[in-house]
């Protein structure tokens, strides 16, 4: 009989694909660092969100700086936090979010000269070219005034899916110097275009994938479930609760414990008598699963012992 010949990397009815082996299927490669993609529907929920979040601060921006402007979403993209700090931006007025109660902190950035001409406006100015400068100590109060503004509408246009409190932090001007994640971990990123009068710009705001994901999950499954399902679950949760009832449970009527010596407990023998020390004006505790869940007397019914249910108040008898 003759054995069939195998080679590294090769076996019967398998192929190699780039260095791995299969059995008739393509495997695809994945890396850790780079991790998939969202789903298309997270991606287009947020692409709503920030749909509305963009036509709201057009409207905003074009009423406190008495100048037409207009705000688009650009694009929505999934990077790591390595790429985000590795990019090469112009300089920015960078504002650190953090959206409550959810995790995690996400990045507004402004370009300096943008926000400089969006102050010249808000004081009366034309706008026009600025020079590339940090904010003054005069400055940066009214542009945290105006993001304050900005995170309302950002609010709003998070309700889509989530209800989060935008929390703003210090401004800065390198994304570097804000602590938004490990090297591997993911954020979203979205890119506004943003025209105020004459002078074109950008506007990012990128968010940790791990903050938003958890409501994104939830909306897309409550999105997906159809008015007969939700009356199909509840009927079954009625159901289980309906047969919950009837379940048979193992109730106990307990004393107070006794505490005994080693010696005491070793010399019992039948027919000792043994102090409990539960005072005559305490009430029994009711337990099931060792829990107490209420309060009973000692009595009798027929020639049966029994237990009389009664109120104790939980303060005096802490069980």
């Amino acid at each position: 009989m003759q054995t069939p010949s195998s080679s590294p990397g090769r076996r019967a009815g398998g192929a190699k694909t780039g260095g791995l082996v299969t059995d008739g299927r393509a495997l695809a490669s994945y890396d850790f660092l780079r991790p998939a993609k969202l789903p298309r529907e997270h991606l287009r929920t947020l692409q709503l969100a920030y749909e509305t979040f963009s036509h709201r601060l057009a409207i905003l921006l074009t009423s406190q700086l008495r100048v037409v402007c207009r705000v688009g979403v650009a694009a929505v993209d999934q990077i790591s936090t390595d790429e985000f700090l590795a990019r090469e931006t112009e300089p920015v007025v960078v504002a650190p979010l953090r959206f409550d109660p959810l995790p995690g902190t996400a990045i507004l950035e402004l370009p300096q000269v943008t926000a400089l001409t969006l102050i010249d406006h808000l004081l009366g100015g034309p706008g026009g070219k600025q020079h590339v400068r940090p904010l003054t100590d005069l400055e940066t109060p009214l542009i945290r005034d105006l993001l304050a503004d900005v995170l309302t509408e950002l609010k709003i246009g998070l309700a889509e899916f989530v209800r989060v409190d935008p929390i703003l932090g210090a401004l800065e001007y390198n994304p570097q110097l804000v602590q938004v994640g490990g090297p591997a971990d993911v954020m979203v990123t979205a890119n506004f275009e943003l025209t105020v009068g004459e002078a074109e710009s950008t506007l990012t705001l990128t968010v940790p994938l791990q903050s938003v994901l958890p409501s994104l999950q939830r909306h897309s499954e409550s999105a997906e479930t159809t008015a007969g399902e939700r009356a199909a679950q509840q009927a079954a949760r009625d159901l289980l609760t309906q047969g919950l009832r009837e379940v048979p449970v193992d109730v106990a009527v307990r004393f107070a414990p006794a505490k005994l010596r080693s010696n005491d407990l070793f010399d019992l023998r039948p027919g000792d008598l043994l102090s409990l020390g539960h005072p005559v004006s305490r009430p029994l505790d009711i337990t099931t699963a060792g829990r107490v869940f209420g309060h009973a007397v000692a009595t009798k019914q027929g020639n049966r012992l029994a237990c009389q249910v009664v109120s104790a108040n939980k303060e005096d008898f802490p069980g």
